[in-house]
């Protein structure tokens, strides 16, 4: 199975690669925070506050540098505040964690390091937190003829390559579970994706479409191990 993408990140285009050949996938693990704390009014003194968004917003920037010192990713997306009012301190907060790394180890790093940083605001805001396992995605590495298929592919065809990782949960990810598989990407434009201004160049799609389809040629008619 070859899949052929946009990057949905802005590394080739900014390096002016046309061709990405993908030999993995990062781990992924996906998290769910509560930070609970108390109902009080916001025409109340400062000192007695249990606010839960408050400690919760520093677990968000947790998130980040976490990811940072870990040299992997780190996203949260989602956000909800109880009771959700204006003139009411916070009692609880919820917020999605999405971790990724090309590292399984360094990705149970960083869960881990979000644990101790709840433990430790929770104490010193007076707070209930709570960090919660939602999904997880191993390391998901491509088959390895197929990956030097798309590089012969690509530097017959006298195409600059770069070998990289996807951060991003493609089909063929889940492809590459069941059967041979790997992925090539093309850049877009400043990295956008999703979104109505999402763009590639006729050249770029021309390039990702060569080395797909002498790949696909290259390994046509292959048993499963030749």
């Amino acid at each position: 199975y070859f899949e052929l993408h946009i990057e949905q990140g802005p590394l080739l285009e900014q390096e002016g690669i046309p061709v990405g050949v993908v030999d993995r996938a990062l781990a992924q693990a996906w998290l769910d925070v509560t930070v609970t704390g108390e109902d009080f009014h916001a025409g109340g003194a400062m000192a007695p506050r249990r606010d839960a968004l408050v400690a919760a917003s520093m677990l968000v920037q947790a998130v980040e540098q976490i990811a940072v010192a870990e040299g992997g990713r780190g996203t949260v997306g989602r956000i909800t505040v109880q009771p959700d009012s204006r003139n009411v301190v916070p009692s609880q907060a919820w917020f999605s964690v999405d971790f990724r790394h090309g590292d399984e180890a360094a990705l149970a790093r960083m869960v881990a390091a979000l644990r101790a940083k709840a433990e430790q605001v929770a104490r010193a805001r007076k707070v209930k937190a709570e960090v919660a396992d939602f999904w997880y995605c191993p390391l998901t590495p491509f088959d390895p003829k197929l990956v030097s298929a798309l590089e012969q592919a690509a530097r017959t065809r006298g195409l600059n390559y770069t070998v990289m990782p996807t951060g991003i949960g493609h089909d063929a990810v889940y492809v590459a579970r069941r059967v041979p598989t790997a992925m090539i990407f093309v850049p877009c434009e400043d990295g956008i994706s999703h979104n109505e201004a999402e763009n590639i160049t006729p050249q770029w799609a021309e390039a990702g479409l060569v080395v797909l389809a002498d790949a696909v040629l290259a390994t046509a008619g292959r048993a499963k191990g030749e």
